[in-house]
Protein backbone atom coordinates (compact mmCIF):
# COMPACT_ATOMS: atom_id res chain seq x y z
CA UNK A 1 0.00 0.00 0.00
CA UNK A 2 2.82 2.36 0.86
CA UNK A 3 4.46 1.61 -2.49
CA UNK A 4 1.20 2.34 -4.31
CA UNK A 5 0.70 5.58 -2.41
CA UNK A 6 4.25 6.64 -3.17
CA UNK A 7 3.80 5.84 -6.85
CA UNK A 8 0.55 7.83 -6.97
CA UNK A 9 2.22 10.75 -5.20
CA UNK A 10 5.03 10.74 -7.75
CA UNK A 11 2.51 10.57 -10.60
CA UNK A 12 0.66 13.59 -9.22
CA UNK A 13 3.95 15.41 -8.70
CA UNK A 14 5.13 14.77 -12.28
CA UNK A 15 1.71 15.53 -13.74
CA UNK A 16 1.55 18.86 -11.92
CA UNK A 17 4.95 19.83 -13.31
CA UNK A 18 3.88 18.72 -16.79
CA UNK A 19 0.70 20.80 -16.85
CA UNK A 20 2.55 23.79 -15.37
CA UNK A 21 5.16 23.49 -18.13
CA UNK A 22 2.40 23.30 -20.74
CA UNK A 23 0.93 26.57 -19.45
CA UNK A 24 4.32 28.30 -19.06
CA UNK A 25 5.54 27.35 -22.53
CA UNK A 26 2.25 28.49 -24.05
CA UNK A 27 2.18 31.79 -22.14
CA UNK A 28 5.83 32.87 -22.07
CA UNK A 29 7.20 31.38 -25.29
CA UNK A 30 4.70 30.36 -27.97
CA UNK A 31 2.04 33.03 -27.59
CA UNK A 32 4.11 35.93 -28.97
CA UNK A 33 5.43 34.20 -32.11
CA UNK A 34 1.92 32.88 -32.71
CA UNK A 35 0.59 36.44 -32.42
CA UNK A 36 3.23 38.07 -34.64
CA UNK A 37 1.03 38.30 -37.73
CA UNK A 38 -1.84 39.84 -35.73
CA UNK A 39 0.51 42.27 -33.96
CA UNK A 40 1.91 43.43 -37.31
CA UNK A 41 -1.59 43.75 -38.76
CA UNK A 42 -2.94 45.79 -35.84
CA UNK A 43 0.12 47.97 -35.17
CA UNK A 44 2.03 48.20 -38.49
CA UNK A 45 5.25 47.61 -36.56
CA UNK A 46 8.08 46.17 -38.72
CA UNK A 47 8.40 42.39 -38.67
CA UNK A 48 12.18 42.73 -38.36
CA UNK A 49 11.79 44.83 -35.20
CA UNK A 50 9.49 42.25 -33.62
CA UNK A 51 11.66 39.26 -34.56
CA UNK A 52 14.78 41.04 -33.28
CA UNK A 53 12.98 41.67 -30.00
CA UNK A 54 12.26 37.96 -29.66
CA UNK A 55 15.90 37.11 -30.41
CA UNK A 56 17.12 39.50 -27.69
CA UNK A 57 14.71 37.92 -25.20
CA UNK A 58 16.07 34.46 -26.04
CA UNK A 59 19.67 35.66 -25.63
CA UNK A 60 18.83 37.09 -22.20
CA UNK A 61 17.15 33.76 -21.39
CA UNK A 62 20.43 32.01 -22.24
CA UNK A 63 22.59 34.39 -20.21
CA UNK A 64 20.37 34.06 -17.12
CA UNK A 65 20.13 30.25 -17.21
CA UNK A 66 23.32 29.54 -15.18
CA UNK A 67 22.35 32.11 -12.54
CA UNK A 68 18.95 30.49 -12.17
CA UNK A 69 20.75 27.17 -11.86
CA UNK A 70 22.83 28.53 -8.96
CA UNK A 71 19.72 29.34 -6.94
CA UNK A 72 18.22 25.94 -7.74
CA UNK A 73 21.36 24.22 -6.47
CA UNK A 74 21.07 26.38 -3.35
CA UNK A 75 17.75 24.65 -2.66
CA UNK A 76 15.34 27.31 -3.93
CA UNK A 77 14.05 25.53 -7.05
CA UNK A 78 10.31 25.92 -6.54
CA UNK A 79 10.67 29.45 -5.17
CA UNK A 80 12.71 30.50 -8.21
CA UNK A 81 10.12 29.05 -10.56
CA UNK A 82 7.25 30.71 -8.70
CA UNK A 83 9.00 34.10 -8.68
CA UNK A 84 9.94 33.77 -12.35
CA UNK A 85 6.42 32.80 -13.35
CA UNK A 86 4.86 35.57 -11.25
CA UNK A 87 7.20 38.15 -12.80
CA UNK A 88 6.28 36.80 -16.24
CA UNK A 89 2.59 37.19 -15.47
CA UNK A 90 3.14 40.82 -14.42
CA UNK A 91 5.04 41.44 -17.65
CA UNK A 92 2.28 39.87 -19.75
CA UNK A 93 -0.30 42.05 -18.02
CA UNK A 94 1.89 45.09 -18.69
CA UNK A 95 2.29 44.00 -22.31
CA UNK A 96 -1.48 43.74 -22.68
CA UNK A 97 -1.72 47.46 -21.87
CA UNK A 98 1.09 48.46 -24.23
CA UNK A 99 0.61 50.38 -27.47
CA UNK A 100 4.13 51.83 -27.73
CA UNK A 101 6.71 49.90 -29.76
CA UNK A 102 9.63 50.73 -27.48
CA UNK A 103 7.71 49.61 -24.39
CA UNK A 104 6.73 46.42 -26.23
CA UNK A 105 10.41 45.71 -26.87
CA UNK A 106 11.47 46.34 -23.28
CA UNK A 107 8.74 44.18 -21.79
CA UNK A 108 9.30 41.26 -24.17
CA UNK A 109 13.07 41.30 -23.60
CA UNK A 110 12.46 41.24 -19.84
CA UNK A 111 10.53 38.01 -20.36
CA UNK A 112 13.90 36.33 -21.05
CA UNK A 113 14.84 35.83 -17.37
CA UNK A 114 11.31 34.60 -16.69
CA UNK A 115 11.76 31.93 -19.37
CA UNK A 116 15.09 30.98 -17.80
CA UNK A 117 13.36 30.56 -14.42
CA UNK A 118 10.40 28.51 -15.65
CA UNK A 119 10.92 26.65 -18.92
CA UNK A 120 12.15 23.04 -18.81
CA UNK A 121 15.67 23.20 -17.32
CA UNK A 122 14.65 24.50 -13.84
CA UNK A 123 11.85 21.95 -13.84
CA UNK A 124 14.23 19.16 -14.91
CA UNK A 125 16.73 20.16 -12.22
CA UNK A 126 14.23 19.92 -9.36
CA UNK A 127 12.84 16.64 -10.71
CA UNK A 128 16.32 15.15 -11.03
CA UNK A 129 17.19 16.30 -7.51
CA UNK A 130 14.09 14.68 -6.07
CA UNK A 131 13.72 11.47 -8.11
CA UNK A 132 17.41 10.87 -8.90
CA UNK A 133 17.89 7.61 -10.86
CA UNK A 134 14.17 7.23 -11.61
CA UNK A 135 13.85 10.73 -13.05
CA UNK A 136 14.29 9.89 -16.76
CA UNK A 137 10.73 8.61 -17.17
CA UNK A 138 9.40 11.63 -15.24
CA UNK A 139 11.27 14.02 -17.55
CA UNK A 140 9.81 12.21 -20.55
CA UNK A 141 6.30 12.56 -19.12
CA UNK A 142 6.76 16.28 -18.46
CA UNK A 143 8.02 16.94 -21.99
CA UNK A 144 5.20 14.86 -23.43
CA UNK A 145 2.55 16.89 -21.62
CA UNK A 146 4.25 20.23 -22.33
CA UNK A 147 4.78 19.24 -25.95
CA UNK A 148 1.07 19.57 -26.59
CA UNK A 149 1.61 23.34 -26.47
CA UNK A 150 2.88 23.14 -30.06
CA UNK A 151 -0.36 21.42 -31.08
CA UNK A 152 -2.79 23.61 -29.17
CA UNK A 153 -1.39 27.13 -29.27
CA UNK A 154 -1.72 27.90 -32.98
CA UNK A 155 -5.34 26.70 -33.42
CA UNK A 156 -6.26 28.45 -30.16
CA UNK A 157 -4.67 31.73 -31.26
CA UNK A 158 -6.40 31.41 -34.63
CA UNK A 159 -9.80 31.20 -32.91
CA UNK A 160 -9.09 33.93 -30.36
CA UNK A 161 -7.67 36.34 -32.96
CA UNK A 162 -11.05 36.47 -34.70
CA UNK A 163 -12.65 37.75 -31.49
CA UNK A 164 -9.98 39.59 -29.49
CA UNK A 165 -7.16 42.08 -30.00
CA UNK A 166 -3.61 40.84 -29.52
CA UNK A 167 -3.43 42.66 -26.18
CA UNK A 168 -6.51 40.86 -24.87
CA UNK A 169 -5.12 37.53 -26.00
CA UNK A 170 -1.88 38.22 -24.12
CA UNK A 171 -3.94 39.08 -21.04
CA UNK A 172 -5.79 35.76 -21.38
CA UNK A 173 -2.52 33.88 -21.39
CA UNK A 174 -1.39 35.76 -18.30
CA UNK A 175 -4.40 34.17 -16.62
CA UNK A 176 -3.39 30.71 -17.86
CA UNK A 177 0.15 31.20 -16.56
CA UNK A 178 -1.26 32.07 -13.12
CA UNK A 179 -2.86 28.62 -13.02
CA UNK A 180 0.58 27.17 -13.65
CA UNK A 181 1.96 28.97 -10.60
CA UNK A 182 -0.63 27.34 -8.35
CA UNK A 183 0.02 23.93 -9.90
CA UNK A 184 3.76 23.97 -9.13
CA UNK A 185 4.36 21.30 -6.46
CA UNK A 186 6.41 22.07 -3.38
CA UNK A 187 9.85 20.50 -3.07
CA UNK A 188 9.61 19.53 0.59
CA UNK A 189 12.72 17.33 0.45
CA UNK A 190 15.00 20.12 -0.76
CA UNK A 191 16.85 21.91 2.01
CA UNK A 192 18.34 25.35 1.31
CA UNK A 193 22.14 25.31 1.24
CA UNK A 194 24.38 28.16 2.29
CA UNK A 195 26.38 29.64 -0.55
CA UNK A 196 29.67 28.47 0.94
CA UNK A 197 28.37 24.88 1.04
CA UNK A 198 27.80 24.72 -2.72
CA UNK A 199 30.50 22.69 -4.46
CA UNK A 200 32.55 24.55 -7.03
CA UNK A 201 31.14 24.22 -10.54
CA UNK A 202 33.46 22.72 -13.14
CA UNK A 203 32.65 22.12 -16.78
CA UNK A 204 34.26 18.75 -17.40
CA UNK A 205 34.43 16.87 -20.68
CA UNK A 206 30.97 15.32 -20.40
CA UNK A 207 28.93 18.49 -19.80
CA UNK A 208 30.94 20.36 -22.46
CA UNK A 209 30.24 17.67 -25.05
CA UNK A 210 26.55 17.62 -24.12
CA UNK A 211 26.37 21.40 -24.43
CA UNK A 212 28.06 21.47 -27.84
CA UNK A 213 26.41 18.42 -29.41
CA UNK A 214 22.88 19.22 -28.25
CA UNK A 215 23.48 22.92 -28.90
CA UNK A 216 24.30 22.13 -32.53
CA UNK A 217 21.05 20.16 -32.73
CA UNK A 218 19.16 23.26 -31.55
CA UNK A 219 21.03 25.41 -34.06
CA UNK A 220 20.22 23.04 -36.91
CA UNK A 221 16.57 22.90 -35.89
CA UNK A 222 16.34 26.70 -35.86
CA UNK A 223 17.92 26.87 -39.32
CA UNK A 224 15.47 24.33 -40.73
CA UNK A 225 12.46 25.91 -39.05
CA UNK A 226 13.19 29.51 -40.02
CA UNK A 227 15.01 29.17 -43.35
CA UNK A 228 13.41 26.21 -45.11
CA UNK A 229 10.10 28.04 -45.70
CA UNK A 230 11.97 31.04 -47.09
CA UNK A 231 14.23 28.89 -49.27
CA UNK A 232 11.36 26.87 -50.71
CA UNK A 233 9.41 30.02 -51.48
CA UNK A 234 12.17 30.84 -53.98
CA UNK A 235 12.08 27.44 -55.70
CA UNK A 236 9.58 25.85 -58.04
CA UNK A 237 8.16 23.73 -55.22
CA UNK A 238 4.40 23.81 -54.77
CA UNK A 239 4.74 22.86 -51.12
CA UNK A 240 3.52 25.41 -48.61
CA UNK A 241 6.33 24.66 -46.22
CA UNK A 242 5.18 27.17 -43.61
CA UNK A 243 1.93 25.35 -43.07
CA UNK A 244 3.68 21.98 -43.22
CA UNK A 245 6.13 23.05 -40.53
CA UNK A 246 3.25 23.95 -38.22
CA UNK A 247 1.23 20.87 -39.14
CA UNK A 248 4.02 18.29 -38.95
CA UNK A 249 6.71 19.41 -36.49
CA UNK A 250 4.40 19.66 -33.47
CA UNK A 251 2.74 16.24 -33.79
CA UNK A 252 6.09 14.69 -34.72
CA UNK A 253 7.67 16.00 -31.51
CA UNK A 254 4.86 14.50 -29.45
CA UNK A 255 5.12 11.24 -31.42
CA UNK A 256 8.86 11.06 -30.83
CA UNK A 257 8.40 11.54 -27.09
CA UNK A 258 5.69 8.88 -26.93
CA UNK A 259 7.94 6.45 -28.79
CA UNK A 260 10.85 7.15 -26.44
CA UNK A 261 8.69 6.88 -23.32
CA UNK A 262 7.44 3.42 -24.27
CA UNK A 263 10.46 2.01 -26.10
CA UNK A 264 13.51 4.13 -25.33
CA UNK A 265 13.52 3.73 -21.56
CA UNK A 266 14.80 0.18 -21.95
CA UNK A 267 18.05 1.40 -23.49
CA UNK A 268 20.93 3.47 -22.19
CA UNK A 269 20.49 7.20 -22.88
CA UNK A 270 23.95 7.21 -24.49
CA UNK A 271 22.82 4.66 -27.09
CA UNK A 272 19.56 6.55 -27.69
CA UNK A 273 21.55 9.75 -28.20
CA UNK A 274 23.68 8.16 -30.95
CA UNK A 275 20.54 6.96 -32.74
CA UNK A 276 19.00 10.42 -32.41
CA UNK A 277 22.10 12.21 -33.74
CA UNK A 278 22.27 9.79 -36.67
CA UNK A 279 18.58 10.22 -37.52
CA UNK A 280 18.98 14.01 -37.43
CA UNK A 281 21.32 13.69 -40.41
CA UNK A 282 18.47 12.24 -42.49
CA UNK A 283 16.24 15.32 -43.07
CA UNK A 284 18.93 17.28 -44.92
CA UNK A 285 20.00 14.10 -46.75
CA UNK A 286 16.44 13.44 -47.93
CA UNK A 287 16.08 16.97 -49.28
CA UNK A 288 19.48 16.79 -51.00
CA UNK A 289 18.75 13.43 -52.65
CA UNK A 290 15.05 13.72 -53.47
CA UNK A 291 14.66 17.48 -53.72
CA UNK A 292 11.73 19.51 -52.42
CA UNK A 293 8.94 17.14 -53.37
CA UNK A 294 5.94 16.97 -51.08
CA UNK A 295 6.85 13.48 -49.83
CA UNK A 296 10.50 14.40 -49.16
CA UNK A 297 9.56 17.56 -47.27
CA UNK A 298 6.95 15.75 -45.17
CA UNK A 299 9.35 12.93 -44.33
CA UNK A 300 12.16 15.36 -43.48
CA UNK A 301 9.97 17.44 -41.17
CA UNK A 302 8.50 14.35 -39.49
CA UNK A 303 11.98 12.98 -38.75
CA UNK A 304 13.22 16.36 -37.58
CA UNK A 305 10.27 16.87 -35.26
CA UNK A 306 10.45 13.37 -33.74
CA UNK A 307 14.19 13.61 -33.10
CA UNK A 308 13.92 17.10 -31.66
CA UNK A 309 11.22 15.91 -29.28
CA UNK A 310 13.53 13.14 -28.03
CA UNK A 311 16.46 15.59 -27.79
CA UNK A 312 14.60 17.48 -25.03
CA UNK A 313 14.41 14.29 -22.94
CA UNK A 314 17.92 13.00 -23.55
CA UNK A 315 19.76 16.23 -22.71
CA UNK A 316 18.90 16.24 -18.96
CA UNK A 317 19.04 12.43 -18.79
CA UNK A 318 22.62 12.42 -20.08
CA UNK A 319 23.62 15.43 -18.01
CA UNK A 320 22.51 13.64 -14.85
CA UNK A 321 25.26 11.04 -15.41
CA UNK A 322 27.97 13.70 -15.75
CA UNK A 323 26.97 16.17 -13.03
CA UNK A 324 27.09 15.94 -9.28
CA UNK A 325 23.64 16.18 -7.64
CA UNK A 326 24.63 19.48 -6.02
CA UNK A 327 25.46 20.93 -9.45
CA UNK A 328 22.41 19.91 -11.47
CA UNK A 329 20.87 23.38 -11.59
CA UNK A 330 24.05 25.15 -12.65
CA UNK A 331 25.09 22.37 -15.00
CA UNK A 332 21.77 22.25 -16.82
CA UNK A 333 21.73 26.05 -16.90
CA UNK A 334 25.14 26.25 -18.55
CA UNK A 335 24.27 23.49 -21.03
CA UNK A 336 21.04 25.34 -21.84
CA UNK A 337 22.94 28.61 -22.26
CA UNK A 338 25.14 27.15 -25.01
CA UNK A 339 22.16 25.62 -26.80
CA UNK A 340 20.04 28.76 -26.61
CA UNK A 341 22.85 30.95 -27.92
CA UNK A 342 23.46 28.60 -30.84
CA UNK A 343 19.71 28.49 -31.46
CA UNK A 344 19.57 32.30 -31.47
CA UNK A 345 22.31 32.65 -34.09
CA UNK A 346 21.01 29.74 -36.18
CA UNK A 347 18.63 31.76 -38.38
CA UNK A 348 21.30 34.42 -38.94
CA UNK A 349 23.94 31.86 -39.96
CA UNK A 350 21.41 29.97 -42.08
CA UNK A 351 20.28 33.17 -43.76
CA UNK A 352 23.86 34.04 -44.72
CA UNK A 353 24.49 30.55 -46.09
CA UNK A 354 21.25 30.50 -48.07
CA UNK A 355 21.92 33.96 -49.52
CA UNK A 356 25.33 32.82 -50.79
CA UNK A 357 24.70 29.20 -51.79
CA UNK A 358 20.95 28.69 -52.09
CA UNK A 359 18.87 25.77 -50.84
CA UNK A 360 21.42 23.09 -51.74
CA UNK A 361 24.18 24.87 -49.84
CA UNK A 362 21.84 25.36 -46.88
CA UNK A 363 21.07 21.63 -46.72
CA UNK A 364 24.78 20.76 -47.02
CA UNK A 365 25.52 23.12 -44.11
CA UNK A 366 22.67 21.60 -42.06
CA UNK A 367 24.00 18.10 -42.75
CA UNK A 368 27.50 19.21 -41.71
CA UNK A 369 26.15 20.65 -38.45
CA UNK A 370 24.32 17.44 -37.58
CA UNK A 371 27.28 15.25 -38.58
CA UNK A 372 29.44 17.31 -36.23
CA UNK A 373 26.86 16.79 -33.48
CA UNK A 374 26.96 13.04 -34.22
CA UNK A 375 30.75 13.01 -33.94
CA UNK A 376 30.63 14.85 -30.63
CA UNK A 377 27.93 12.43 -29.47
CA UNK A 378 30.18 9.47 -30.22
CA UNK A 379 32.97 11.08 -28.20
CA UNK A 380 30.48 11.78 -25.41
CA UNK A 381 29.39 8.16 -25.21
CA UNK A 382 32.99 7.09 -24.78
CA UNK A 383 33.59 9.52 -21.95
CA UNK A 384 33.93 8.11 -18.46
CA UNK A 385 30.71 8.62 -16.53
CA UNK A 386 31.01 10.39 -13.21
CA UNK A 387 30.08 8.41 -10.15
CA UNK A 388 26.93 9.92 -8.66
CA UNK A 389 27.56 11.77 -5.41
CA UNK A 390 24.85 11.99 -2.84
Amino acid sequence: MDHTQNRNAISRYVGAHGVAQLLFWSSFYYVLPALTAQIVSETNWPVLHISTTYALAFILWAVCAPLIGFWIDAGHGTLVMRIGASAGIVLLITLSQTTDRTMFTIVVILLGPCMAATLYDPCFAVILQRLKDTAANAVATVTLIAGFATLLIFPLISVLSSMLTWQNIVLSFAGLASIGVFLLPAEADTKPRARQHLTKMRLDKGPMLIALSFGLVMMGHAILLFLLPVALAHTDSDTNIGLLALAILGPAQVGGRIAWKYFGTGFKPQDCAIVMFACLCLPATLLLVFGTTLLAVCAALALQGACYGVHTILRPSLAQHHLQPSQLGRGLGMIAMVGLLLMAIGPVVGGMIWTITGLTGLMVALLAINLTALGLGVVLCRAVLKEAMV
